[in-house]
């Protein structure tokens, strides 16, 4: 049973288009895939033709939705996706909520603020960024995402605060890869972490990601207490050195509890 025929079994209706549902198979294939599909993996994995899938992809890419890698061949959704879905949630959407206190603290601090989420409840995705004006910066592409959960602050200060069902969950399913000599490898180094983060407020990452970047980070809750999203400062090291930590940090922390408030969160 192919992907394609598993979605398309439903009884169909008079102003059914087939053609369209493909290019919706597509886009939903490609979203469980981020490192992409090429022609025939995607023509294997959703039972359209290769013909087809090419055209349906070209018009895709054409249309901004897809990006093309010339290289490998392969498709991968585009971030104009991610600002469709944006567009399109209610007023209370943490990106539309968020930003004003993203672009003051960008403001106060001259560091490129991001603003992620938990995603498939096993992945990160950066929702948001609001780049520092600086001519030096740190930024992170929107739509970004990854499994990388046990390194970074942001990941962290959400994993910090999840129920522990969730969070055992999460860490049973981290592959604790090492990204710099500064990576947390193990699970009891993360749990060290998350425990500092709570008695702390914040979650801080001293290259962890990328050698040479700091960063700070800050939970946002939703009404019921749960992390909903993170506000993390991401700079060279130089612009965010370790004696700023506890300045940052509380900084974030305020801007990321104005932001839960308006979420209907009333207690840290």
């Amino acid at each position: 049973l192919t992907f394609e025929s598993e979605r398309m079994k439903k009884p169909k209706i008079n102003y059914h288009v087939p053609n369209l549902d493909r290019a919706l198979i597509i886009l939903e294939l490609l979203s469980k895939n981020p490192a992409g599909l090429n022609r025939n993996e995607i023509a294997a994995a959703s039972g359209c033709s290769a013909t087809m899938v090419y055209r349906i992809a070209m018009t895709l890419t054409d249309g901004g939705f897809l990006f093309r890698d010339e290289t490998s061949g392969r498709y991968r959704l585009s971030s104009k996706l991610l600002d469709i879905g944006v567009a399109g949630a209610d007023e209370y959407s943490l990106a539309h909520v968020a930003w004003p206190e993203m672009t003051a603290l960008r403001d106060a601090t001259n560091i490129t603020v991001m603003l992620g989420c938990l995603y498939n409840g096993s992945e990160g995705l950066l929702l948001e960024t609001a780049e520092s004006r600086s001519a030096v910066r740190f930024v992170v592409e929107k739509g970004f995402r990854t499994r990388a959960l046990h390194t970074g602050a942001g990941w962290k200060s959400m994993l910090a605060y999840l129920p522990q069902p969730q969070l055992e969950t999460v860490l049973a399913g981290l592959s604790y890869q090492a990204l710099t000599p500064n990576t947390r490898t193990t699970r009891q180094a993360v749990l060290k972490d998350l425990a500092e983060i709570r008695r702390r407020g914040f979650a801080i990452d001293r290259a962890e990601i990328t050698e040479g970047v700091h960063c700070v980070a800050a939970p946002i809750f939703d009404r019921k207490g749960y992390p909903a999203g993170t506000l993390t400062l991401s700079a060279p090291a130089s612009q965010l050195p370790a004696k700023d930590f506890a300045l940052r940090g509380r900084q974030t922390c305020e801007a990321a509890d104005r932001v839960s408030a308006k979420l209907g969160w009333n207690k840290r």
